[in-house]
C-alpha cells in the first residue's frame, strides 16, 4: 500500500466517529508468515504497541522521564523487542510535547491511544544507540499508519497527523513517504522473492547488523512483509530468504507478525464498538428530537384559552 500523499487543513478539528474499520478483514494477511505458536499467543494478551510492561524491560539507567499508560483497548503486553542500550538526552516526555505541541487538536479516542502509545514505542527505536534510518521501516511504519488510520474521518487531518508524528521524532514526513513510495513500487514490480533480493537495501542492512549499526523495530518486519505481499511471494519459506539476507533473525520477524494481527483484529473490534455505541446515542438522540416536536406541534395546535 503506497503511503498516503501529504495534505493538511485546518478543518476537522473535533472529535468525529470514524467508519468501522476494514481491519479485520486484511489482518489475517499477517498470519501467513506467522507460526502457529506466535498467532496463538498474539491472540490473547500480546498485541501490537505499548504497555507499562514493556518499559519495565528497559534498563533504569536507559529509561528517560515520561510515564507510560496502557490502554484498555491494547490490554498487557509481551515484553517489548527493542531495548535501548544508551538513549540520548531527549526524553520521552519531550518527544510526546513535540507531538502534541505540532498537533494541538482533538483526535478521536481510538486514535489518538494509539498514537500515543506508537510515539513512546518508537522512540526507544530512534534514541537506540545503534539506530540507523531505515526504507524498510518507512515501508513498515506507512503500512501500520494507513491501517491504523482507516475509517478516519478526515483525510487531510490524517496527513497533518501523520508529519506531525515523524517530525516529534526528528524523523523527515517527506523522505518518509518517498522511500515507502519508492519501495512499494520496486516491491510490486519485482514479482519474486529472487526479484526483491535484486535490491541492494538488504546488502546494506545485514552489513549494519553485522557492524551492530542497526536497531530492528517491528516496522522491520513488518515492511518485510508488506514487500513479500506486493510481490506475491507469501509462502512462509519467501520471508525466512528475505529476514537472512537482511540479516533480521526469522524469530523475532515472526513474533512481531503475529503481535500486529492481534493489534488489527482489536483495533477492528474496538473500532466497530466505537461505532455501535454512537450509532446508539444518535439513535436515542433522534427520538428525543421527535418527541420534543411532537409536544411542540401539540402545544401550537391547542386553542388558545379565552382572555378576559
Amino acid at each position: 500500500m503506497a503511503c498516503m500523499t501529504a495534505a493538511s487543513s485546518a478543518t476537522c478539528r473535533a472529535p468525529v466517529v470514524g467508519r468501522a474499520a476494514a481491519a479485520s478483514a486484511s489482518a489475517p494477511r499477517a498470519a501467513a508468515f506467522a507460526p502457529a505458536s506466535s498467532a496463538s499467543s498474539a491472540s490473547s494478551s500480546s498485541v501490537f504497541i505499548g504497555s507499562s510492561r514493556k518499559m519495565a524491560a528497559l534498563s533504569a539507567s536507559a529509561a528517560p522521564r515520561g510515564a507510560v499508560r496502557t490502554s484498555a483497548l491494547f490490554g498487557a503486553a509481551a515484553p517489548v523487542a527493542v531495548v535501548a542500550a544508551s538513549v540520548d538526552v531527549t526524553t520521552v516526555s519531550e518527544t510526546k510535547k513535540k507531538f502534541v505541541d505540532s498537533y494541538p487538536f482533538p483526535i478521536p479516542s481510538i486514535w489518538s491511544v494509539a498514537i500515543q502509545e506508537l510515539l513512546v514505542t518508537q522512540h526507544f527505536v530512534k534514541y537506540n544507540s545503534k539506530y540507523t534510518y531505515s526504507k524498510l521501516s518507512s515501508l513498515g511504519f506507512c503500512s501500520v499508519y494507513e491501517q491504523l488510520f482507516e475509517g478516519f474521518p478526515n483525510d487531510a487531518e490524517k496527513a497533518s497527523i501523520f508529519d506531525c508524528f515523524l517530525k516529534a521524532l526528528e524523523e523527515d514526513p517527506a523522505a518518509t513517504r518517498k522511500d515507502a513510495e519508492e519501495l512499494t513500487a520496486f516491491a510490486t514490480g519485482a514479482g519474486s522473492v529472487d526479484g526483491l533480493l535484486a535490491s541492494p537495501l538488504f546488502a546494506e542492512l545485514k552489513a549494519l547488523n553485522a557492524d551492530k549499526k542497526f536497531a530492528y523495530s517491528r516496522y522491520d518486519a513488518i515492511g518485510l512483509f508488506r514487500m513479500l505481499e506486493l510481490a506475491k511471494a507469501t509462502e512462509p519459506a519467501a520471508l525466512e530468504k528475505l529476514s537472512d539476507a537482511a540479516g533480521i533473525k526469522l524469530s523475532s520477524v515472526n513474533g512481531d507478525l503475529g503481535l500486529y494481527k492481534g493489534l488489527l483484529f482489536k483495533l477492528a473490534a474496538a473500532k466497530e464498538l466505537q461505532k455501535e455505541i454512537f450509532d446508539r446515542e444518535r439513535k436515542k438522540q433522534a427520538e428525543r428530537d421527535a418527541t420534543k416536536a411532537a409536544k411542540a406541534a401539540a402545544a401550537a395546535a391547542a386553542p388558545a384559552e379565552p382572555t378576559a
